[in-house]
């Protein structure tokens, strides 16, 4: 079997190995929205970006799509008529992608221009929240984040407090706000129960150590544990200025 992603950074390639062999392909690598136990996590994955792109104005509005992943949601609104930009600073993704109209930059450091709306579909965690938000207060009035967080103490998440803080500091409102914890988790629970039982093909074709499969193992039931103690939990935003 052919593996594009075979160099992607672990744990990512481990995820999408997975998601290959069970699925047939890969479209996303966000988390699944799950409203049914026997559920595919494509399925829930396509609820997680509908909700997502009800939110949008409509098209030809231009659109800033924040951590591309795989390019699926972009090229679809592509061809629904978005004007869209879709930015990541993974070299690797970008390769995959392939497209012209995905760069490979950090949301920082991209020049300010106009954009009708941001999203960031779990690409929040990985900026700090006031740059986040001083830099789309620059280019947009009206952010989406589709993202987990910190909800208490003894997380390494965002703090979800000191997220709607930044953007309170940077003249944003929130103006909706979707707890969604409860669907997503089980997206933890997918991966958890399949890691043993690839664990052989992980180790032969992606070339990782059985250490590390135990570790992904560990920290996947501490980390489905933190969702269930109301630790960490997913939310859909909406912010405007």
């Amino acid at each position: 079997m052919s593996l594009p992603y075979r160099e992607f950074y672990y744990p990512l390639n481990v995820f999408m190995h997975i998601l290959t062999h069970e699925e047939g392909r890969v479209l996303y690598l966000h988390y699944g929205l799950f409203t049914q136990p026997d559920e595919s996590i494509e399925s829930a994955q396509e609820r997680s970006t509908e909700l997502l792109t009800q939110r949008l104005p409509p098209p030809p509005a231009k659109i800033l799509d924040v951590g591309a992943g795989l390019g699926t949601t972009l090229s679809r609104l592509s061809a629904r008529g978005y004007d869209i930009l879709g930015i990541t600073p993974d070299e690797k993704q970008i390769a995959m992608i392939g497209r012209p109209d995905v760069q490979c930059i950090r949301f920082e450091d991209l020049p300010p221009q106009p954009f009708e709306a941001i999203y960031f579909q779990e690409s929040s965690q990985y900026i700090p929240p006031d740059p986040l938000f001083s830099q789309a207060r620059a280019m947009t009035n009206h952010v989406i984040v589709l993202d987990e967080f910190s909800l208490r103490a003894g997380g390494t998440l965002h703090s979800f407090d000191a997220f709607l803080d930044a953007a309170q500091r940077h003249d944003f409102r929130l103006t909706e706000e979707v707890d969604l914890s409860r669907q997503a988790a089980p997206t933890i629970d997918y991966f958890n129960t399949r890691l043993e039982r690839y664990r052989e093909p992980l180790t032969r074709d992606l070339g990782i150590t059985n250490e590390q499969v135990d570790d992904l193992i560990e920290s996947g039931i501490r980390y489905r544990d933190l969702y269930r103690d109301g630790t960490y939990g997913y939310r859909l935003l909406q912010f405007n200025l």
